[in-house]
């Protein structure tokens, strides 16, 4: 009993060093406060797809889930699968870093609607609007950090069919929120989904070719 007390207690000490890391994520986040003002010549990228989406004061739910969602995912892959959990931390910082470059060196402001209703989901709408001022929104944070989690859970095979689907829609419906609540235009999305994509990509790579190169020693 002793000796499996020892075992749980290591195992999880390995853990909570483990989940330590992912620290770095808020720790980049405070840099956003600080572009997310006011810039002279501000892109807007509004499209006529934008026009086609209709505001959903609905979809404030599936947004506000984001924070939950990343920090739950994060937690899962860190007990759950060590190597992909690092990958999907080292990319979740990298492509942060990018996007707040891109804030910094391509500003870009987002039109929002007047929240008229009074019901519960446009009262929320309309409370995020305070919080967070319509500029630097190409590419899409809530985009990006969704898309990443999701592919990391799907690529794990430690993960259950189950779960994997679940994390999937919640992302679906988070990446659909930041549309028709009118927090991002559709270039911010696909912005985010391709440098999403080419993250995930790029450190495959890499990591594949680390493991090969260890085997060649």
């Amino acid at each position: 009993m002793e000796h499996l007390h020892n075992v749980l207690f290591c195992k999880w000490k390995e853990i909570s060093k483990r989940a330590a890391f992912s620290l770095v994520i808020p720790a980049i986040s405070m840099i956003y406060p600080i572009l997310n003002r006011p810039s002279e010549g501000a892109a807007v990228m509004h499209t006529f797809i934008d026009d086609i989406i209709p505001f959903n004061a609905f979809f404030v739910v599936p947004y506000v889930l984001w924070y939950a969602y990343v920090a739950w995912f994060l937690l899962y892959l860190c007990i759950k699968d060590k190597d992909n959990y690092f990958k999907l931390l080292t990319s979740l910082a990298i492509g942060m870093l990018i996007s707040y470059g891109v804030f910094y060196f391509y500003p870009s402001h987002v039109a929002r609607p007047i929240i008229a209703k009074k019901d519960v989901f446009s009262e929320l709408v309309a409370f995020i609007y305070q919080r967070d001022n319509p500029y630097n929104c190409f590419p899409s944070i809530h985009v990006l950090n969704s898309l990443l989690v999701a592919m990391y859970v799907n690529a794990s095979y430690k993960v259950k069919i189950g779960t994997k689907i679940t994390c999937s829609v919640l992302a679906t419906l988070i990446i659909m929120s930041t549309l028709f609540i009118k927090q991002h235009y559709f270039v911010d999305v696909i912005g985010a989904i391709f440098l999403g994509c080419t993250l995930f990509k790029l450190m495959n790579i890499i990591t594949t070719k680390q493991i090969r190169d260890t085997r060649n020693l």
